[in-house]
């Protein structure tokens, strides 16, 4: 097959999904959509409305494609899915989608799961969302002969509970897992406390992603400077807060060279996204020279920790990066994917035109790896 795989989509959940998809003692509490007094709406979490997500953000969040005056318009109204596209929560639309794109396989990750664990510190409140959204996008692929492809939602503050979810999630369809740039457990992502889930995730030979999102104020890193933190900085300073959301994965990812991670888990696949792609050789150079330097004595690596990014890590590229052959030639083609992040509005829609003038700078081994080829190996795509 000619595959075209998107790595990184997302679907925007319906308002009532937790109620609907939560254990029955959860629900009462459930995370939800609610409309205000005032027309519009706003996410509740924990019986509370949500501090870190706003109405604006609910309204405008699905405007991928919009102009700049329909998408104030969108986020003035405050209500979401009134301008979001059906592609976004239909997955037969999805589908027409795809086929009018040339697109083989959408790997399908949330919207609103990107915000909400944010507002929470319970680790069985938080598991307890997580399970139903994946029941839930369990569903929402099913009749798609596996085009859509579900992909779990994880949350780290059980690791052993998060490691039983991930096994029934692969049961049931899901094709690997993700967590946020935060742990709820405060612990770092490669710390040996965790490896139950890192034994599950290689065990079902199933990659498990970093994914951007929204953090807690006591996690963010958007709390250097006064007016510029999350969400009070939003929109008027949004492009400073998207230029930082990378910094956030990349603390992430590089824990697991800090701990040895891939040592213990020589089978364990992770995948690195919404940060751009550009980044990374810099990152392997500077993770090698410090490795090589004195501070060797202090990161208990068997080998360089460019070695386990080229046998164990991928990364999703932009289709608009400009430097990503460079990136490409410097670190192997077998490494990157390419994401649209549909329909998500801070994003352009001619994302399918710029993977066309992306390609033609590269020899054609790294378009079919870059299009699909990689994701389709990685995630066993038939």
């Amino acid at each position: 097959m000619n595959f075209v795989v998107d790595a990184d989509a997302h679907v925007l959940e319906p308002p009532d999904v937790w109620q609907r998809y939560a254990d029955p003692p959860f629900r009462e509490r459930a995370i939800r959509v609610r409309r205000n007094s005032d027309g519009r709406d706003y996410l509740e979490v924990e019986g509370r409305p949500a501090q870190l997500t706003t109405p604006e953000m609910l309204g405008g969040i699905g405007g991928m494609g919009l102009s700049l005056e329909q998408l104030a318009e969108a986020a003035t109204s405050g209500r979401y899915l009134a301008y979001a596209p059906s592609e976004a929560y239909d997955p037969k639309a999805r589908l027409q989608l795809l086929d009018l794109q040339g697109v083989t396989h959408a790997i399908l990750y949330p919207t609103l799961g990107l915000q909400w664990e944010a507002e929470v510190t319970d680790p069985a409140y938080a598991l307890a969302h997580c399970r139903a959204y994946n029941r839930w996008i369990e569903d929402f692929c099913a009749d798609s002969s596996g085009r859509l492809v579900p992909i779990a939602h994880l949350t780290l503050g059980d690791p052993h509970a998060a490691a039983a979810e991930l096994q029934r999630a692969v049961a049931n369809g899901a094709r690997g897992g993700f967590l946020l740039p935060f742990t709820l457990d405060g612990l770092p992502h490669g710390h040996p406390d965790h490896d139950p889930l890192w034994d599950a995730a290689q065990e079902l030979d199933v990659p498990i992603a970093i994914h951007t999102g929204v953090d807690p104020p006591t996690r963010s890193l958007h709390h250097r400077f006064d007016h510029l933190a999350w969400p009070e900085a939003v929109p008027a300073n949004i492009w400073y807060l998207q230029m930082l959301f990378p910094q956030a994965v990349q603390q992430a990812f590089s824990t697991f060279f800090q701990f040895a991670t891939f040592d213990r888990f020589p089978k364990l696949k992770i995948v690195v996204l919404e940060s751009g792609a550009g980044w990374l050789p810099y990152w392997m150079d500077r993770m090698d020279a410090l490795y090589r330097g004195p501070l060797r004595v202090t990161i208990p690596l068997r080998e360089l920790p460019s070695f386990y990014v080229r046998r164990q890590c991928w990364i999703a590229a932009d289709p608009d990066e400009s430097f990503l052959a460079a990136a490409i030639a410097a670190v192997g083609s077998d490494r990157f994917l390419w994401a649209s992040d549909f329909p998500h509005s801070d994003h352009t829609g001619d994302y399918r035109e710029e993977l066309d003038n992306l390609c033609r700078a590269l020899p054609q081994e790294a378009v079919r790896a870059l299009r699909g080829g990689n994701a389709a190996t990685l995630y066993r795509l038939g």
